[in-house]
């Protein structure tokens, strides 16, 4: 190991250090903090936008990372001028250099307002060896097509050239990268990671769209050592079916995509198959049992299904074994899995009012769960992400669709057992 490599060691060790001793200061005694206020809806508040004045009416979806210099970024939605799914929508981004107890003014790392949905983050190294960040999210072709008259108008809005996009894709994959931490982005494309059509069940399924929701997570043991796996669900159905732009109007199932390029290139996996393929959609998945096996969770759809869906999956996620029932509660809302060493963890609301936010957590690689509140109040859509040392943080949307802002809990894995 040369001069320069011992240096870099030395310092990512020095912030490493610095910021768990940050984070136990905000956790505090308890082994949980007090709740953080990443990001709060003020609607009297204009941000510019592509040369435009602009009101974020909701923050939705966020993920977490904790970069090589003990820094915390968030990423949410942050839709303009209205809170509804359909709203145009910009990735905001904001930093804590406090160990999570403060958060900056909200960046965007794009120029111009999206279709995009979830987005999911991770860390990986640049061509020159340091590291960058970045974050997937996935682009409807069918529902852009559908949303501008004119070509040239997709042009001009979302900076696509979509004269370039192949009906036989359903979705563009856009990663926003950094390699200054988070200071300018970067755009690149992943295109036809997925074809329209293929074999399911022995009929041929077309596939309309795949929402990277589950958050990036990479198994680090195993057959699939160093394997990104990003898991959330599909809209399509069997054939013959009219090519739908209104791409809602499909059946849902599940399936991931993974990389065993460090992200550089993304592929395909298997689809969820069995009887409960489209009774449950938006998916999760975290590698268990030292990396043989993935654990997948889904969110029901029917307000008759009482709990979360679990799979498994053998072979790095080309296939999926048969659903069983968890004692997750099935609320109409995502849940995300993370894991702690022999710790499977799950956020979720703990009530159908997307409210009562739980910590689930599991010993046995998915088999039983135990549960804990984290969030008497509002609590959406949430991610669960490792921090430095045994602490991990759940950040969550307040309000149906982020309607209040961002907020989040940081705890201390042993907060569990209190």
């Amino acid at each position: 190991m040369n001069y320069y490599r011992i240096c870099m060691v030395l310092i990512a060790l020095f912030f490493c250090v610095q910021s768990t001793a940050d984070i136990s200061k905000v956790v505090g005694e308890n082994h949980i903090s007090d709740r953080i206020e990443i990001y709060t809806v003020d609607v009297r508040k204009t941000y510019l936008v592509n040369g435009e004045k602009r009101t974020i009416n909701g923050a939705f979806q966020p993920s977490v990372l904790l970069d090589g210099q003990g820094r915390i970024h968030v990423f949410f939605q942050a839709r303009l001028d209205s809170s509804d799914d359909r709203a145009e929508k910009m990735i905001a981004h904001v930093v804590s250099t406090d160990g999570g107890r403060t958060y900056s003014e909200p960046e965007f790392i794009q120029e111009r307002p999206m279709q995009t949905d979830a987005m999911s983050t991770y860390i990986r190294k640049n061509p020159n060896g340091g590291e960058r960040i970045s974050l997937l999210t996935s682009l409807s072709i069918d529902e852009t097509l559908d949303r501008f008259e004119h070509i040239d108008e997709i042009q001009e809005k979302l900076g696509i050239d979509v004269t370039n996009f192949s009906r036989k894709a359903a979705t563009v994959i856009l990663e926003f990268f950094s390699d200054d931490g988070g200071k300018s982005w970067t755009r690149k494309e992943h295109r036809n990671v997925s074809d329209r059509v293929y074999q399911r069940n022995g009929k041929e399924y077309y596939l309309a769209f795949i929402n990277l929701i589950g958050q990036v997570k990479r198994i680090e043991e195993g057959q699939h050592k160093g394997r990104l796996i990003l898991s959330g669900p599909l809209r399509g159905d069997y054939l013959p079916r009219k090519d739908l732009s209104r791409f809602r109007m499909y059946s849902s199932s599940s399936s991931l995509i993974y990389s065993d390029d460090d992200g550089e290139t993304w592929s395909f996996g298997g689809v969820v198959n069995d009887e409960s393929a489209f009774i449950h959609n938006e998916a999760s998945a975290i590698p268990v049992n030292g990396g043989k096996q993935i654990l997948m969770v889904r969110r029901a759809n029917s307000k008759e299904v009482k709990h979360k869906v679990l799979h498994y999956s053998n072979d790095g996620g080309e296939t999926w074994e048969d659903g069983f029932p968890s004692t997750i509660l099935a609320t109409r809302c995502l849940q995300i899995l993370e894991n702690y060493n022999n710790y499977a963890l799950c956020s979720t609301p703990g009530t159908r009012g997307r409210m009562k936010g739980k910590i689930y957590y599991s010993q046995d690689a998915g088999q039983t769960w135990g549960q804990k509140e984290i969030e008497p109040s509002m609590f959406s859509y949430s991610t669960l992400n490792r921090l430095s040392g045994p602490y991990l943080m759940c950040a969550y949307s307040q309000g149906h669709h982020g309607e209040f802002g961002v907020s989040a809990k940081i705890f201390h894995i042993d907060w569990l057992k209190n």
